[in-house]
């Protein structure tokens, strides 16, 4: 199974961000964004925004798609059928 939020993973080690850290951002509990990463809960629409937003505001340029539902090995995939 492919890791759908592998980009949320590596934007967050980029930025030093543990799990309490995304938690505070999205104002819920460290256990309910523990489950939310593993997989076991799904992230809302709301909250996905809420992270892009965050991010953005520190420099990046992401979208819903770029974060939570593109892996960087469909990225490579994509680039080599273009290129």
């Amino acid at each position: 199974m492919k890791d759908r939020i592998l980009n949320l993973k590596i934007e967050m080690l980029r930025h030093s961000l543990n799990y309490s850290d995304l938690a505070a951002i999205l104002e819920l509990s460290a256990v309910s964004v523990s489950k939310k990463m593993n997989g076991r809960v799904p992230f809302t629409l709301a909250e996905a925004k809420t992270i892009v937003d965050f991010f953005n505001s520190k420099g990046s340029n992401h979208t819903v798609e770029s974060l939570f539902f593109v892996g960087t090995s469909e990225i490579s995939e994509t680039q080599k059928a273009r290129g």
